[in-house]
């Protein structure tokens, strides 16, 4: 049997842990022994909970301080040699005795953190197989390139920025990023109706200017919105207060076929640019308007998928009302079109390989390394 750890990173709900969740599912289908661990949380559980407070409270409160930080640390080309000594020093030698410990075949990072450590131990383990999935649409220099076996790229300018870099085309799979198999399957389609009905979320714990755009919709009788409040009660509360008739608050939605039935009966979304909701969105072909992006990754994100043609960002303020946005672009034959034409160019990229294949010959590579090597 194979022996399978995926590294997330920090405890919070983020898209590190769905897309370690879904690799998780994936695996577990195919009865693999898999493991998720968080090495902070392993190393140092009392601190972690303080540090993913710590967090939150810097990119809601401090967002460009804490972009300047992302900027300077983790953005910029990447160097072969450079060498992230203080996480070395915090995290390096329980990340050996992981390894150490679990002895397993095939090591699955979904931050960059485990990934560079990892990068820094393969010499010590040379027969474990690494790989890198990435959760956004942008690659920080943080992650390991020099020693991974294995990347799967979201998007086409990920590949070619990671074959420019120096890794091997064959060791690059244009996998998208991986989401729950939930969502690719048919839905409950009733986006036909008098009105349009628009999902808005900041993502699960409810972050990202959302009270300020509750306040902004100031719904027309065109559209009808609900809210996913994630797990910010005062959120959901706030929202329950309001009392209107187009608003409604949704608590945290922890089922995968729930939220594959709401994003089927929307007609477009309103959220922030986080690389699995918009994977999620763009595998239903939902429309996704940004009106806000956190500081660091998402920032990088917007970028890139504006550049593709991928979401739709609102003016923020009140010289167009969000209503007035939305209906623009639902009214124009055009924009929706276009729209179209992204979205089916970005599936038609990723859609090469089915993943569940790919992680079959990855196993069957470790296997054949493993028996090569007994």
């Amino acid at each position: 049997m194979t022996t399978i750890l995926i590294f997330p990173f920090l405890s919070i709900s983020t898209g590190h842990h769905h897309v370690a969740d879904s690799l998780h599912a994936e695996l577990s289908l195919q009865a693999h022994q898999c493991e998720k661990i968080d090495i902070f949380s392993h190393a140092y559980k009392k601190l972690e909970k303080v540090s993913s407070t710590a967090y939150l409270k810097w990119i809601q409160y401090f967002p460009k301080a804490y972009s300047s930080v992302y900027h300077l640390l983790a953005c910029g080309k990447h160097q072969a040699k450079k060498r992230h000594i203080m996480y070395e020093l915090i995290f390096l030698k329980n990340m050996k005795q992981i390894i150490a410990e679990k002895q397993p075949d095939i090591a699955f990072c979904t931050h960059a953190l485990p990934s560079y450590l990892l990068n820094q131990l393969k010499d010590q383990f040379p027969n474990l197989i690494v790989v890198n999935v990435y959760t956004d649409y942008f690659v920080n220099r943080i992650w390991g390139r020099e020693h991974t076996d294995y990347h799967f790229a979201p998007i086409k300018d990920i590949k070619d920025q990671l074959i420019a870099e120096g890794v091997d085309k064959e060791k690059i799979f244009l996998t998208g990023i991986p989401i729950d198999r939930s969502y690719k399957t048919a839905s409950e389609l009733v986006r036909k109706k008098e009105k349009g009905n628009i999902l808005v979320t900041g993502g699960s714990m409810g972050v990202g200017g959302m009270f300020k755009l509750v306040r902004e919709l100031s719904p027309q009788g065109n559209m009808t919105y609900q809210i996913l409040c994630g797990k910010n009660r005062k959120l959901y509360q706030y929202v329950k207060s309001l009392h209107h008739p187009d608003i409604k608050a949704l608590p945290y939605i922890e089922s995968k076929s729930e939220m594959n039935r709401l994003y089927g009966q929307a007609s477009g979304i309103i959220t922030k640019p986080g690389g699995v909701t918009i994977s999620e969105c763009i595998e239903k072909k939902l429309p996704v308007f940004i009106y806000h992006a956190l500081p660091g990754q998402e920032e990088m994100n917007l970028s890139l998928l504006k550049k593709k043609g991928l979401v739709i960002e609102l003016n923020k303020g009140k010289k167009q009302p969000i209503e007035q946005q939305l209906l623009a672009f639902f009214n124009s034959k055009e924009g929706i079109r276009r729209h179209h034409m992204h979205v089916s160019q970005y599936l038609q990229e990723t859609s090469d390989r089915n993943i569940s294949k790919i992680l079959d010959e990855i196993i069957h590579n470790s296997k054949k390394a493993g028996n090569a090597n007994a």
